[in-house]
């Protein structure tokens, strides 16, 4: 066992696999790959001498040598946080976010008072629009984007996997096969235009030709054109759950295709030091999960 002691990287991904049981789990909270955090532990386990999990299949199970460290573990990393909180300075005033309208309208706003009780010291102050804010000149914290990023100069991160499957009303059906799409209207949104072509191409009809096409520069819109039977278009869980528990939009086929364009979290590197907007991430993680 070496005398110097091992880095915090390696305690920090030993205490979350310790707590969950899994590399995955842990390198999911951490936001690094299983394998950078197998990798930690490994050398977290060479450096000290000692065996800290069993490797079973599937799962962990942490030893005995490894549940007595765990104790000094969690202990030393709460001290650390408590030590680093005294030095921080405490932002005031509300967390200023700018999202887009889909968003907000669709997710956010039915879910905000979630974040309310979870968070209650936050006040979020939250403008809905169709533009990217400028850090540079607007009074803007943290923005929510849709897009596949990076972008310059700012921190970004995905803040979850969107599959796409196509939508219409009621009124259209019955539609069987993807191939009946040929005789209906197909509804594009600006900001995807090749996600109709992926999702024809995953569902096995490839260059269909559709009888009319139509695009609309919010999703919003597209699915409000839907629910009125002008058309089938696009669309994700969460952004029409709404309307398809409310029987207004149905989802007739089964396929479904992998966005590569998804809604990030975007805000200053430095504001990865702001509570509030690690708090707004760790919440728009779980929730959207």
């Amino acid at each position: 066992m070496h005398e110097e002691l091992p880095p915090i990287a390696f305690l920090r991904a030993f205490s979350r696999a310790a707590e969950t049981l899994s590399f995955k789990d842990a390198a999911a909270e951490l936001h690094l790959s299983p394998s950078a955090v197998s990798r930690q532990i490994q050398s977290l386990e060479a450096h000290l001498g000692v065996a800290l999990f069993r490797r079973l299949n599937p799962g962990l199970e942490i030893t005995d040598a490894g549940r007595r460290y765990l104790e000094t573990v969690n202990r030393v990393l709460s001290e650390l946080r408590r030590a680093q909180e005294g030095f921080a300075v405490r932002p005031s005033g509300p967390l200023r976010v700018s999202a887009l309208e889909s968003f907000t309208e669709s997710w956010l706003i039915p879910h905000l008072a979630d974040f309310e009780r979870a968070h209650p010291g936050i006040e979020l102050q939250i403008e809905a629009t169709l533009r990217y804010a400028d850090f540079e000149r607007d009074p803007v914290d943290v923005a929510i984007r849709f897009g596949v990023g990076p972008w310059a100069d700012l921190h970004s991160e995905p803040i979850v996997d969107l599959d796409y499957f196509p939508v219409c009303s009621p009124a259209l059906l019955p539609l069987h096969e993807p191939a009946e799409l040929r005789a209906q209207t197909i509804i594009h949104v600006s900001q995807t235009p090749d996600a109709w072509r992926e999702w024809l191409r995953q569902a096995g009809v490839a260059g269909l030709q559709p009888r009319r096409e139509v695009t609309y520069d919010h999703v919003a819109i597209a699915l409000s054109a839907a629910e009125s039977g002008h058309g089938v278009a696009l669309s994700t869980d969460f952004l029409c759950t709404q309307r398809l528990a409310a029987g207004r939009l149905c989802a007739p086929f089964s396929v479904r295709a992998r966005s590569a364009a998804t809604y990030h979290l975007v805000c200053r590197p430095e504001g990865l030091e702001d509570p509030r907007i690690v708090a707004l991430r760790d919440w728009l993680v779980e929730a959207l999960a």
